[in-house]
């Protein structure tokens, strides 16, 4: 009978210790929205999927970023794209473009439950792009992440850490370039998840306890 109550709590202990790490485990989806503040000496303009920009022969195209499907699962950082950069320019060899964009990037995350609840949070990321010897040969384009370059905070019982990092060149009447970052998950064990795997291992000492006694 004794081995028989040890095997069904070891049982238990092993199922709530399954459910504890499946509880680290969490989905959720992003979406950015960028918007430009200024172009000195240009002239922008912002829309619903994004903003341009343009300065003397150069247009310079901002886009959203949106990932509702497939999720992102975590634990682990995920590298994600928060806003895509095009450049196009009708400057001629022997001339060129010189001039800076600010911008502001609206970083939005949800949670899907379970782990947690549903739920969703946003908040503003700024930076600024600075556009040198721009024509239709080449330029050199580059981006600095200014103020709250990270958060982290608890959404739908899910904790979140996030963080922009890195930048890819968009390439002048070529390739887009993008912005870029890092985000994690770790979901926070439930209260009754935690009390569960504590009587499950406790049960499961008390009887390994009770045993050696009998044989006392």
């Amino acid at each position: 009978m004794v081995m028989k109550r040890f095997a069904v709590l070891s049982a238990l202990a092993l199922a709530v210790t399954l459910g504890a790490e499946n509880r680290a485990r969490a989905d959720y989806t992003y979406a950015t929205s960028i918007s430009i503040v200024s172009v000195p000496g240009g002239s922008f303009t912002n829309t619903a999927t994004g903003a341009t920009a343009t300065f003397g022969g150069t247009t310079v195209v901002l886009t959203d970023i949106s990932r509702v499907a497939p999720p992102y699962t975590v634990p682990g950082p995920n590298t994600i794209d928060i806003g895509d950069i095009a450049v196009t320019t009708t400057t001629p060899l022997g001339s060129f473009d010189n001039f800076v964009i600010n911008y502001i990037d609206t970083f939005a995350l949800a949670n899907i439950s379970p782990p947690g609840q549903v739920a969703a949070g946003a908040f503003p990321l700024t930076g600024q792009l600075v556009f040198n010897s721009v024509n239709v040969g080449n330029g050199v384009v580059t981006n600095s992440f200014t103020g709250t370059t990270s958060r982290e905070g608890i959404l739908g019982g899910v904790s979140f850490t996030g963080q922009t990092t890195n930048f890819a060149s968009p390439t002048i009447n070529g390739a887009s370039g993008s912005l870029g970052g890092l985000i994690s998950a770790t979901a926070v064990p439930e209260p009754v998840s935690v009390l569960m795997l504590g009587l499950g291992l406790g049960g499961v000492g008390l009887m390994r306890f009770r045993k050696r006694n009998d044989r006392v």
